[in-house]
């Protein structure tokens, strides 16, 4: 039963009633499929290699350029002010410490550091070749990435098919009510007899 629906529908099948407009949306809709079993994969897997090794370099980079040293801090990690109840309350408060950057200069600024710390107390930051402080690495999944964006990339490719095909067949369609209204003015006048 499946196989004979299937079968009719198949563009290169002759049937009687089948207008010019049914080829074309046939030969259209069966293009469009056989397009994205075949772009589809190759879209997917060229997107999560481009991603996946994108996300590498990216993490590499970091690897090399940030760096986790020890900054002494200058005076007490104690929050200043009353805290609100609007505003949840966080457990790092900024203070000014001192840190030597990879470059062998020593620096001070303002870091962040664990509420309760007193002066003189040492606490890992990252800084990056300069010895500027940035924040920590962010946790990068490389294989997340790229599966995230394989998807997208089908996900985006199904729907420009899909949307190409909505637009075509609706011509097709607005053809077919053309066809159709002109032969119902031959037609017409001798089913109703005015």
């Amino acid at each position: 039963m499946w196989g004979k629906r299937i079968r009719r529908r198949m563009p290169w099948v002759r049937m009687p009633l089948r207008r010019g407009t049914d080829r074309v949306q046939a030969w259209l809709t069966f293009v469009l499929v056989v397009a994205m079993v075949f772009a589809g994969p190759l879209a997917a897997w060229w997107t999560a290699r481009t991603t996946y090794r994108g996300a590498e370099r990216a993490g590499e980079w970091e690897r090399r350029h940030h760096v986790a040293v020890v900054a002494v801090l200058l005076e007490d990690a104690v929050r200043q002010g009353g805290a609100s109840d609007a505003m949840p309350v966080s457990s790092t408060v900024r203070v000014q410490g001192r840190w030597t950057g990879p470059d062998g200069v020593e620096r001070s600024g303002a870091i962040s550091a664990t509420e309760g710390l007193r002066a003189g107390s040492t606490m890992p930051i990252w800084v990056d070749d300069h010895g500027t402080v940035v924040p920590p690495p962010g946790r990068r999944s490389a294989t997340l990435d790229a599966v995230m964006a394989a998807l997208l990339a089908l996900g985006g490719l199904a729907t420009c098919l899909g949307g190409v095909r909505r637009i075509v067949v609706w011509r097709l369609d607005r053809r077919r009510l053309r066809s159709w209204e002109a032969e119902w003015l031959i037609v017409g006048p001798r089913w109703t007899r005015r």
